[in-house]
């Protein structure tokens, strides 16, 4: 591993995976023991019957996360009186320091809870209690930052041997109520940008975190949707059975690093054909979560004239070319401009522009040029035309310029030089003749 992918790794450990404490997968603490109090949706949907469709159903709702496991943390108050027809969700006696995970300001933050189907199956977790003729109520809390830093799902569940359980999460929340509930945080899921931009032949880190809240076996797989719904497999780690499965040597994950937390997955040399949607896919027990992140391949560019300096004479025509190759994708576009004279003047769009069609490189580039025909004129003897190309890989947009220079036409200055030798012929001969006549009318000296 290089230095580089290394650094990067550790910083993600270090500021949002986790710590390994007494063989269990935590987060470390940064924060005080207060708790923290975040403006979340209650997002739950409802059959419509007479459509045979659903309808999403959103309450405003508190979710109130704390990163301590004490006692005191039953029953923590909110830093605000919950506004009507709120719910508030209470996270309570966690090993899971949810906490660490979201070490932002609030206002940057979305949160979101919804209900995790468990498809009437019990599930069972080590340190939960449970009741044959009742299930446990799961949830899912998502934290997002605004800024796509990060993402942040944690598994929550109201376990129903629990006095709590008796609060039970109305069916119909449209109505609104302000009851509170107390849930405890099992499972953690933790990825950086969920869109990460990437050039030709570089190495990619896809990040990936996991915090559990007991000693078990994970099973991690990497997935890959590629453009037209095309899946495929590219690693899987099996906790279990210590089994490793990978279907490109180019992927690797850390595997002494797995039972930290870390599930990240490292792409070396990517190229145009390992764009696409990356899923993290994190089974613990019968939980199963996937996160999405988009790798985008973005190829800059290369902007190259025919010519720097183009020397022409007055009536010619010549081709002025603007090559842009090897950029992906394929979404590039080229103007030429005639630039000013005089200082001050905006540049003039050149519209007999000539485009050819886009070629693909064998690295799966394209690349196209842009042209036009230039008439010479003396009155543009001296100015600059410039390529200017435009890319979602760039910035700011690529400016290539050429200065042509125009002489007068030589069929003028051959007529002038003909016209010259012509009258210095004359000259001559009138010369020739004038001598001769001078000669005879001279006096014989017999």
């Amino acid at each position: 591993m290089n230095c580089r992918i290394y650094t990067a790794v550790c910083c993600f450990l270090c500021t949002g995976i986790l710590n390994h404490h007494n063989g269990v997968a935590t987060a470390g603490s940064t924060f005080s023991q207060s708790s923290r109090q975040l403006s979340c949706l209650f997002e739950t949907s409802e059959t419509i019957p007479s459509l045979s469709d659903f309808k999403y159903i959103r309450q405003n709702a508190w979710l109130l996360l704390s990163g301590t496991k004490s006692k005191d943390t039953k029953r923590p108050h909110s830093e605000n009186p919950p506004a009507a027809n709120t719910l508030t969700f209470i996270v309570q006696e966690s090993s899971l320091d949810i906490l660490q995970h979201v070490d932002e300001d609030t206002d940057k933050l979305e949160c979101k809870i919804s209900r995790y189907f468990t498809d009437n199956t019990q599930i069972l977790w080590p340190g939960l209690q449970t009741q044959l003729h009742k299930l446990d109520s799961w949830f899912t809390g998502t934290i997002k930052h605004l800024d796509d830093k990060f993402t942040v799902t944690v598994f929550l569940v109201q376990s129903s041997a629990s006095k709590e359980a008796e609060n039970r999460i109305p069916e119909d929340v449209s109505q609104g109520n302000t009851e509170t509930f107390y849930l405890s945080g099992v499972l953690l899921v933790r990825t950086g940008p969920s869109v990460i931009q990437s050039g030709l032949n570089k190495d990619v880190l896809l990040s990936c975190a996991f915090s559990v809240d007991h000693n078990t076996d994970v099973a991690i797989k990497w997935i890959l949707q590629q453009k037209g719904g095309h899946k495929k497999l590219i690693f899987a780690y099996n906790g279990s059975a210590r089994q490793v499965e990978y279907k490109d040597k180019r992927a690797e994950m850390f595997l002494a690093e797995i039972p930290k937390g870390n599930a990240s997955l490292l792409l070396r040399t990517v190229g145009v054909r390992d764009a696409g949607t990356y899923s993290c896919q994190i089974l613990v027990s019968s939980v199963l979560w996937a996160q999405n992140i988009q790798l985008e391949i973005v190829e800059k560019p290369t902007v190259t004239l025919n010519a720097a300096v183009l020397s022409l004479v007055e009536g010619d025509e010549h081709k002025l070319v603007c090559d842009i190759s090897h950029f992906y994708p394929h979404d590039a576009e080229a103007q030429w401009f005639q630039e000013p004279m005089q200082q001050g003047m905006l540049p003039h769009l050149v519209t007999h522009v000539v485009s050819s069609s886009h070629r693909q490189n064998s690295d799966g580039t394209y690349s196209f040029s842009s042209y036009f025909l230039l008439k010479a004129s003396l009155r543009d003897d001296g100015r600059r035309y410039t390529c200017r190309v435009e890319h979602q890989s760039l910035k700011h947009p690529i400016k290539k310029s050429l200065t042509v220079k125009v002489t007068e036409s030589t069929s003028a200055t051959w007529l002038l030089v003909i016209l010259f030798v012509v009258l210095a012929g004359c000259l001559v001969v009138m010369l020739y003749f004038l001598y001769q006549g001078m000669s005879t009318n001279k006096p014989k000296p017999y």
